[in-house]
């Protein structure tokens, strides 16, 4: 891989510093500092009385999050910023905090030499007891971030336009997002929400929260051996959970899609995908190692992987569709057809 420029000590102690300020950022929503802002403590003194937390600590952190664009401060009284107030209290609608209330990623991410060494996960977020327990607070985050790229893939299927009435299939669909944007652009559309059944108790509230819950049905239960029948849906949605279950069940997966579909049905795949030699781009690549550190088989594929897969499967026409940003990641849609 071609040496990038400029990467010289100053650039590799930038990189190792790189865990401040998402750390910083953690600890101030594990201290609920917004939320407090937002009833009104703005003083260092108040904010630390109301978190319990040394004046000290608080004052340096604020002024770091003031650093960062993320506070305001005016004669000694902290401010939120439109961003902060939008996504970072906890009232809000959109509240993005959810995924930094736990260290849950931190400690994972500790243990990467480990599991490099090893092979082996300390604890697999996609096993039953765990992403029970783990997806309903992580998808409070993700069901924002993916709202619009969500609409976007509606819009790339047709949904309420070349489309009418589909009959959707939401693969471990989490908060149901992808669903939902279907169901919101297709009036007639229904869908059917597959996950655990701990998990599927969130994707009802987010339904409901979004007017679409007479539209949708429930299959809980494991994706591996989930009974999702012959010829019932117009389209299978796997939004971002490829890259969790790894090669050998995603093919058993696509196959079992595949007659699942009605003739001329699709799946879309949600997914990072890096190039074809895997030294790029950097989200899809460090996205992987999360994959390693969080669960047992997972890892980010190319398109070339996607396409040989599908086809083995019996799907053709693999094509992409870019549906924006997810975290400041670009994801890809890569639909094909029964």
């Amino acid at each position: 891989m071609e040496q990038r420029p400029g990467l010289d000590p100053q650039e590799l102690m930038r990189i190792s510093m790189g865990m401040m300020a998402p750390r910083l950022l953690a600890a101030a929503v594990q201290l609920d500092l917004f939320s407090r802002i937002a009833e009104g403590r703005e003083t260092a003194g108040d904010l630390a009385l109301a978190a319990s937390a040394s004046e000290r600590g608080v004052r340096m952190l604020a002024d770091a999050l003031c650093a960062l664009g993320l506070l305001g401060k005016a004669d000694g009284r902290y401010r939120l910023t439109p961003a902060s107030k939008a996504y970072l209290v906890k009232s809000s609608p959109d509240y993005v905090g959810a995924i930094m209330e736990s260290d849950h990623l931190w400690t994972a991410w500790g243990r990467l030499p480990e599991v490099v060494r090893t092979g082996r996960v300390a604890e697999a977020v996609e096993k039953q007891d765990v992403a029970e327990a783990f997806f309903p607070v992580l998808i409070r985050s993700l069901h924002v971030l993916n709202r619009e790229p969500a609409r976007r893939l509606a819009a790339a299927l047709g949904a309420g336009a070349r489309h009418s009435g589909l009959r959707v299939l939401d693969v471990a669909a989490g908060s149901g997002v992808w669903g939902i944007a279907i169901a919101e652009a297709d009036a007639a559309a229904r869908v059917t929400a597959q996950d655990f059944p701990g998990v599927l108790a969130s994707t009802r509230e987010f339904a409901e929260r979004h007017g679409v819950a007479g539209r949708f049905e429930y299959m809980p239960g494991d994706l591996k051996d989930a009974a999702f029948g012959s010829g019932r849906f117009d389209v299978a949605i796997l939004g971002n959970i490829v890259h969790s279950e790894g090669e050998a069940s995603s093919r058993r997966l696509f196959g079992r899609l595949h007659e699942a579909l009605a003739p001329g049905g699709r799946i879309a795949i949600v997914d990072m995908l890096p190039a074809e030699d895997r030294t790029g781009p950097p989200p899809a690549v460090l996205f992987a190692l999360n994959m390693l550190v969080n669960t047992e088989h997972g890892d980010t594929f190319t398109l070339s992987q996607y396409r040989a897969w599908l086809n083995e499967a019996g799907f053709a026409g693999v094509e992409t569709a870019d549906i924006g940003l997810q975290a400041g990641m670009g994801v890809c849609a890569v639909i094909a057809v029964k």
